[in-house]
């Protein structure tokens, strides 16, 4: 189990990595793919499959679709030409900074949790994931799980006017 957490890690860091030293975006996005999948890997080892089987389907199948037919929408050639300012280097530098100083400090200092509530472990394989994350859903995230969907269709029919109008 640890050999497959390191083999993932590697995946992911270094998929991660290429993504954003690549200067081609299509590759780019290709490699956030194979980041989307080692993500997937570790949420199989945590037995919580259900997200692993969205993480694949919503974010390396239908999110990466919407982001390759942007790239592939753009006007590369006039983008290419913009230039970065130092000061948005250095903020860059400042929050990679920070960042990894808080992982650091995490690695460190960070303590393991026991999962609290009504769902054990025990439970959680007795009954699935998947009954759990939908009873949350249904219950006492209601509100928010409708909000989310009203602001997705939003954008969906935002995105078809924008889209409508350009062609």
């Amino acid at each position: 189990m640890e050999t497959l957490f390191y083999i993932f890690s590697f995946i992911a860091i270094f998929s991660a990595v290429m993504v954003i030293t690549m200067k081609n975006p299509l590759t780019s996005a290709l490699y956030l793919v194979l980041c989307f999948f080692a993500l997937a890997g570790f949420y199989v080892m945590l037995d919580m499959q259900f997200l692993a089987a969205m993480q694949i389907i919503i974010y390396a199948g239908a999110i990466m679709v919407l982001v390759v037919l942007v790239i592939m929408l753009l006007n590369l050639s006039k983008i290419r030409h913009i230039k970065a300012g130092l000061h948005q280097i250095l903020i860059g530098i400042f929050i990679s900074a920070v960042l990894f100083v808080e992982i650091v400090l995490y690695i460190f200092n960070g303590e393991s949790r026991n999962s609290s509530g009504i769902f054990t472990r025990a439970l959680i394989k007795k009954i699935g994931n998947t009954q759990v994350i939908g009873e949350f859903l249904f219950t006492r995230y209601m509100l928010p799980f409708e909000m989310a969907s009203a602001l997705l269709f939003v954008a969906i029919v935002g995105a078809y006017l924008f889209a409508k109008k350009k062609l």
